[in-house]
């Protein structure tokens, strides 16, 4: 099982984004996701319009899961009307590049040193 990250971009309605928010979880917890961190990122501007709607309300689940079943997590998201975009990111990929990161800038340091 790994990590994953899923952001997603809803209206600002109240109604609208609640009613959203509850259908990811609701997805997360069928397929046997463990949620360990949800936020409420507020409301921001969107790049472009996505069906004529220029400002989004943005919501985060961190979660894990078994990658099998992310593709059916992700095909049920697209049927979700309430959600404008989503993305999701698998963390343990983020994190290696990350340490990878460091290790060349501490070895380029201690270089010029």
């Amino acid at each position: 099982m790994r990590e994953y990250e899923i952001l997603f971009v809803t209206e600002i309605n109240d109604t609208l984004h609640q009613t959203a928010k509850d259908h990811v979880k609701t997805i997360l917890q069928n397929y046997h996701s463990e949620i360990f961190n949800e936020a409420d990122y507020g409301i921001h501007n969107l790049s472009y319009p996505i069906r004529k709607v220029n400002q989004g309300r943005f919501y985060y689940y961190h979660f894990r899961c078994d990658g099998n079943n992310l593709v059916s997590i992700e095909k049920e998201l697209r049927y979700e009307l309430s959600i404008l975009r989503f993305i999701i990111v698998r963390l343990d990929e983020i994190v290696q590049k990350n340490k990878i990161k460091k290790e060349e800038n501490k070895e380029n340091n201690s270089e010029e040193a």
